[in-house]
């Protein structure tokens, strides 16, 4: 018997080794581009959204890779720098209703190469990581426009103007996490407004514990 397992363990290993060889070698074809993998996974979404008020959220995540300097191939710096890898910054499409995941609309796929030596302020839009937010939601307007109503989601990084005056003219509704104290129509302060406006509920939840940070009560 230990020696008939051990024959389907190896089996097993020569198996998903062979699927593995397979889908480099697919990865690798010539055809077969990150922007046309990014263009797929929008073919089966744009049917869901018909007719659906649609949560479109985007966010960034850094796909970290275990290598050496020597084997790199091309990633980029993450994290803080002491990482290598790729960034990945998705725009996924929810039903706004019953919270239903419709698929994947756009996104963007990049590394960074190495560290930038003109101030982030002092650089245009289109040069800096942050145009990825107005960029991914103006690729979904073609693909969102049988929906009855679109929302875009972002945190605190989506904060720009720019994507404001976009989805604006795209006619989207825009929720994202304050970075900034803006004026609004009035020149009244954001956040002076907020201070002001009458609390409708509130609630207690529980935090779970993060890296440095204990679980807690908010």
């Amino acid at each position: 018997m230990v020696a008939g397992k051990n024959v389907c363990l190896r089996q097993l290993s020569r198996g998903d080794r062979n699927l593995e060889v397979r889908f480099n070698r697919f990865l690798g074809h010539d055809k077969v581009t990150a922007e046309r993998i990014i263009e797929s996974w929008s073919e089966s979404t744009v049917a869901a959204v018909e007719g659906r008020h649609v949560l479109a959220i985007q966010d960034t995540s850094e796909i970290h890779f275990n290598t050496t300097p020597q084997r790199r191939r091309g990633l980029g710096e993450i994290g803080k720098g002491n990482n290598h890898g790729v960034l990945l910054h998705p725009l996924l499409a929810v039903d706004a209703d019953n919270g239903i995941c419709l698929g994947l609309l756009s996104g963007e796929v990049w590394t960074r190469e190495g560290r930038r030596t003109v101030s982030h302020d002092s650089r245009e839009l289109s040069d800096k990581e942050s145009q990825r937010w107005t960029a991914t939601a103006l690729a979904a307007k073609p693909l969102l426009a049988k929906a009855a109503r679109v929302t875009l989601l972002g945190d605190r990084e989506s904060d720009i103007f720019a994507l404001y005056a976009s989805a604006a003219e795209q006619g989207y509704h825009v929720i994202a996490r304050s970075m900034h104290d803006r004026k609004l129509a009035d020149m009244a302060g954001l956040y002076a407004a907020i201070d002001a406006m009458v609390a409708m509920e509130r609630r207690t939840i529980q935090l779970p514990p993060r890296a440095q940070r204990p679980a807690r009560q908010a």
